[in-house]
């Protein structure tokens, strides 16, 4: 075995690695997602059997779609991995090692085709906008930051859309082999609408907890309990969209190794099931039983009654007390 081909087996084996990780992890991940999708599912149903509103249809329809590319993705992703252990080192050729491993590369050529770029794109915003339409119906009073926040999401999808397009298309030869502009530019405008819908759900919790503090309300309520699951899991998510940020800035304008790259795809996966994950996540903790908007809304009207009422029988007592001294 000639010195090239020792390289190229043990960037091969290097791949297949890396491939195994990437499967464990996506398939172990997609049991997880599938119980959650369940649950889901089955909240939402409950729902719409009780209340036929375009919400509940539109919630099911994206969780539907998320589902169905998870599935694709997780075939993609052992359909990868199973390609590169069938071409380059179960089946052999007469021409050498370096055929067997061209041979894996242009079967992979369909699926990375199909499921590389759009597959994932799907995913992660269609989570972005299940968050946001959460964040936006909080603030449905303040136009202000709903306008800002419905522009960033469309500025995301726009962004994101081009990056599958021009991934597709490769009008560059660069576009094949490195990460481009766009590609991280996609990424931080979904960390953006994340960070900014967490931030715009945990302004919401502060300010229903100063209410409640001030209607001398000093229990929890489940209301800020489901708020502060959902800043806390918001905010998880951000972090791990952080890392995955500083990964693709670091593989965009640094020069690493394939060891490196192969590290960065691994984390991909984990990011991937966790996108598909997280709204699933947050449809579970806001339709068991009841939405916190719906609880944060009906408590603010009934304190607020309640305090009018306090305020009215006050009044009503010194009145009867000015009554009496002046007779």
């Amino acid at each position: 075995m000639s010195p090239d081909e020792q390289e190229l087996l043990v960037s091969s084996a290097e791949v297949a690695f890396f491939g195994i990780v990437s499967l464990i992890v996506t398939i172990t991940g997609y049991g997880a997602f599938v119980l959650g999708t369940t649950i889901a599912i089955l909240f939402l149903l409950r729902r719409y059997s009780l209340r036929h509103t375009l919400a509940s249809r539109g919630l099911l329809a994206c969780l539907i779609v998320i589902f169905i590319c998870s599935t694709w993705n997780a075939c993609y992703v052992g359909a990868f991995s199973l390609t590169i252990f069938r071409f380059a080192f179960v089946r052999t050729l007469p021409e050498g090692l370096v055929t067997q491993v061209q041979s894996a590369s242009n079967h992979n050529a369909t699926w990375r085709y199909v499921a590389a770029s759009w597959i994932p794109t799907i995913i992660t915003l269609l989570g972005d906008c299940i968050v946001v339409w959460r964040a936006w119906i909080l603030f449905q009073q303040e136009k202000f930051l709903g306008l800002s926040l419905m522009t960033l999401m469309i500025a995301n999808i726009g962004i994101n859309v081009t990056d599958c397009i021009l991934s597709d298309i490769k009008l560059q030869v660069e576009i094949a082999q490195r990460l481009t502009t766009l590609d991280w530019l996609s990424s931080a405008l979904s960390l953006a609408v994340n960070l900014y819908a967490t931030i715009l759900i945990a302004l919401k919790a502060w300010h229903h907890y100063r209410f409640m503090k001030n209607a001398l309300l000093h229990e929890k309520t489940r209301a800020q309990h489901i708020l502060l699951l959902l800043v806390e899991s918001g905010a998880m998510y951000c972090a791990i969209q952080t890392v995955y940020e500083v990964l693709l800035l670091l593989e965009t304008y640094t020069a690493v190794g394939t060891s490196f790259t192969l590290t960065i795809e691994s984390i991909i996966s984990v990011y991937f099931v966790l996108a598909a994950s997280y709204p699933v996540a947050v449809m579970i903790l806001v339709y068991k039983d009841i939405s916190p908007i719906v609880e944060i809304f009906n408590q603010t009207k009934d304190n607020l009654q309640t305090m009018q009422l306090s305020h009215s029988d006050a009044h009503a007592v010194l009145e009867q007390g000015r009554h009496r001294d002046t007779e």
